[in-house]
């Protein structure tokens, strides 16, 4: 019978498209008035099917499926006869071309024709595996194997250790390669560590990309020589002819001592695995109590964020601290500075709650307050006579920058308050030298285009160098407070600020100094050619009606 006859009205190439997407889910299409199916080539591979096209198609499938499961199967079909649901979704075992039964999941939709009987019938099924035992993807025990293994180990007085291990670059070789790709490296990364674990260890595959082991009667040593053993053998793996380097973290719990209860082991797990990741550190977090009661700090912390965003932001507020021309000595611009109150979290500061709204993506609607608090100041500060700040600094982070709406919005505020758009600097922090460069040059561009100034903070720390200079539509350069301190050590330190503020002078940079604390420092950079400065020497950040009082009303 030929194909187009069978799939009349089918989309051929659609589902040779799908078909090749995954191979762990495959797709058919059913002509169901001739009773006829046609599967992707994986189906005909995986479950041993004589061709693509199957006749009669319901025959050729059912004898396949587990006697167990057959009802639930046949069921399905005849509330879709009789019009109770159109959808399809059961699941049941079947049997593979190995002759072993694995569990599938079976979705699918059902057309009806102007009679109302069952027309045509398309959908997918994905492969489970051995249900609740076996990782279709990787063959070692799954989540729900190492739950009970745990259970049965407590159940029986027995101590142990587990440990979660977390690839920390495995999204980058999904983006890059494709999920296909990704599931034979998550093989890979499987049988090698079957090799290497020490007999008696157990090896799982938990959720995503994380691995877990379990050691009966194991301890913090043991662990310690399974990651080593493990760190050892795949730092870098050959998948179809392709080296892909990996990176992982690991924590550990020691239990019973550290949990008593599986969800209490999971949990625990977790929250060492995160602090290993935070720390950067390779081998094994062990848990500790304080990272339970610093993660239990960090979740109430985001909860409290969290209802004071929603609060009509309760609780933050700005403050201002002046910049100062260096010729003239007098204060012409200055930073905003958030700050955040609770009285859950008293004398709480910017490098605790900060990362928070940055994890959390609430910097996003903070950081449009920010610029409506700042431009709504400037605009009353200009209604009450000459204003003599001339611009005004407002931090962003690598996050903002990924709003596509804060460039529209920036801009529709600065004309709702009439502010001219060059009064505005934004200056990236340090969390913005990430990611490619280019894609962060033409984010920063559309805001040069608009006619807003771009400050590069926290210049000579991580990523800031004068090799992004070239790259980034940078107008003023901010050298970092632990850079400035640095010349009142060596030559060789001086001479570095000094060759920096030179080139950014020569190129049409403006430089600022941070971390300006002493009159010594202030004559070094000053005969230096900073054009700016800024520190405590000059002045600590201020509320913003005290900043008022001292440096626009007085003056003004």
């Amino acid at each position: 019978m030929e194909l187009d006859n069978i799939m009349s009205g089918y989309d051929s190439k659609l589902f040779d498209v799908l078909a090749q997407s995954s191979n762990r889910t495959f797709f058919f299409a059913s002509n169901m008035k001739e009773n006829t199916a046609r599967w992707s080539k994986g189906a005909v591979e995986y479950f041993g099917l004589k061709s693509e096209i199957l006749y009669p198609a319901d025959m050729e499938w059912l004898k396949l499926i587990h006697p167990d499961d057959k009802a639930a199967y046949l069921k399905d079909f005849e509330d879709m006869a009789n019009h109770v649901s159109a959808y399809h979704d059961v699941e049941y075992r079947i049997r593979n071309a190995g002759g072993e039964y694995v569990w599938v999941n079976c979705k699918g939709y059902m057309t009806y024709d102007d009679e109302g009987k069952m027309d045509f019938f398309a959908g997918f099924v994905t492969n489970l595996g051995v249900r609740n035992k076996i990782d279709p993807v990787t063959g070692l025990w799954t989540l729900q194997e190492f739950r009970k293994d745990t259970e049965n180990m407590l159940y029986n007085n027995k101590s142990g250790v587990a440990v979660m291990i977390g690839l920390s670059n495995f999204k980058r070789i999904n983006d890059e390669f494709g999920y296909s790709y990704g599931d034979k490296t998550l093989y890979a990364i499987a049988h090698r560590m079957l090799e290497v674990r020490t007999k008696g260890t157990r090896l799982y595959r938990m959720d995503g990309s994380d691995f877990a082991l379990l050691i009966e009667e194991g301890n913090c040593e043991d662990a310690m020589r399974e990651i080593e053993k493990i760190q050892q053998a795949f730092s870098a793996l050959h998948i179809e002819r392709e080296e892909v380097y990996l990176d992982f973290r690991a924590g550990a719990v020691l239990f019973p001592q550290d949990g008593k209860y599986i969800d209490q082991i999971m949990s625990n797990m977790l929250v060492a695995l995160e602090n290993a990741k935070n720390v950067g550190r390779k081998g094994v977090v062990l848990y500790t109590e304080e990272m339970h009661l610093k993660k239990t700090r960090m979740l109430r912390l985001r909860d409290a964020i969290r209802e004071s965003v929603n609060d009509n932001f309760k609780g933050f507020s700005i403050v201002m601290q002046p910049i100062i021309d260096s010729k003239t000595g007098k204060g012409t611009s200055c930073e905003t500075l958030l700050r955040w109150s609770d009285e859950r979290f008293p004398g709480i500061g910017p490098m605790e709650f900060i990362p928070v709204l940055e994890d959390t993506a609430f910097i996003i609607p903070v950081g449009k307050w920010i610029i409506d608090q700042v431009l709504k100041d400037l605009r009353e500060w200009e209604d009450k006579g000459n204003n003599p700040i001339e611009k005004v600094h407002v931090n962003v982070s690598y996050i903002q920058l990924h709003d596509d709406e804060l460039v529209d919005y920036t801009v529709s505020k600065l004309r709702e308050y009439h502010i001219a758009p060059e009064r505005i600097v934004l200056e990236l922090t340090e969390s913005c030298r990430i990611g490619r460069i280019d894609e962060l040059t033409e984010r920063l561009q559309k805001f040069k285009d608009q006619g807003i100034s771009i400050a590069l903070d926290d210049f000579g720390t991580g990523y800031a160098s004068l090799a992004v200079l070239k790259d980034i539509p940078t107008d003023i350069v901010k050298l970092d407070h632990t850079m400035i301190k640095s010349v009142l050590g060596t030559v060789k330190e001086r001479k570095l600020i000094e060759f920096i503020i030179s080139f950014c002078n020569n190129v049409g940079i403006i430089v600022c100094a941070e971390g300006v604390e002493n009159t010594t420092i202030m004559g070094i950079v000053n005969e230096a050619g900073a054009g700016l400065l800024q520190g405590y020497y000059f002045d600590k950040p201020l509320r913003v009606e005290e900043f008022y009082n001292k440096y626009v009303k007085q003056i003004s």
